[in-house]
């Protein structure tokens, strides 16, 4: 009888440690897990903020979406509004050279050139529309309201021209263009076209610029009052 209460004494020490054991497990199966998701957690949470960051380009194109697109000639600035939209420096100086020729008049749509009288009645609000996409596109740093501001700080074309970085001082062209009998449109010469990587303050656009200060867009600025 003493005998088999001794080895049922054993036996319950043995479940019992069993039960510790199994417990134990437990708890430590518990702890490793927790510490596994705290651990993934640490290389997790870093990339959180940047989701809440603004993205400006997302801010750039709803501000652009909301420039009316007003013409006194119908023209349509779409393309010149996606270009932007994409900073696509060059495609949109294209097209801005292009669809201005659409607002200057149907002389100019053919030659290529705005003549005097249409740049005489170049409507203003196709200019303003024009100014205002560049102008927000690039935060005010491009277009011709930025333009015309260095041009009022220095008081003089000639300056204003070298600080755009179109000609310098001396007389020498920057940038340059070449007529294209075949296409009627005039391209820039090569190896004196624009800095479309990084533009300096009112680089662009460069449309319509010449060293007759009067028959250029520049009159036509001026007398839009910009």
């Amino acid at each position: 009888m003493a005998k088999t209460n001794q080895t049922a004494f054993v036996l319950a020490i043995f479940v019992i440690l069993g039960l510790f054991s199994l417990a134990g497990a437990i708890i430590w199966f518990g702890l490793r897990t927790q510490s596994d998701h705290q651990l993934v957690s640490v290389f997790v949470s870093p990339s959180t903020p940047n989701s809440e960051q603004p993205h400006e380009s997302t801010d750039a194109v709803v501000a652009l979406s909301q420039v009316p697109l007003e013409s006194d000639r119908n023209v349509n600035y779409t393309r010149l509004r996606d270009a932007l939209q994409r900073k696509d420096w060059k495609a949109a100086d294209r097209e801005t050279y292009e669809r201005l020729l659409d607002a200057a008049g149907p002389k100019a749509q053919k030659l290529g050139l705005t003549p005097q009288d249409e740049m005489n009645t170049l409507s203003c609000k196709d200019l303003t529309t024009v100014d205002q996409l560049w102008s927000v596109a690039s935060n005010g740093k491009l277009g011709f309201t930025a333009q015309q501001s260095v041009l009022r700080a220095l008081g003089d074309y000639r300056k204003m021209y070298d600080q755009v970085g179109w000609q310098k001082q001396s007389g020498e062209w920057l940038i340059e263009w070449i007529y294209n009998p075949q296409t009627k449109r005039l391209d820039y010469k090569p190896g004196k076209e624009p800095n479309f990587t990084d533009p300096p303050p009112g680089h662009l656009p460069t449309t319509e610029r010449g060293y007759n200060f009067e028959v250029s867009i520049d009159a036509a600025l001026k007398r839009c009052r910009f």
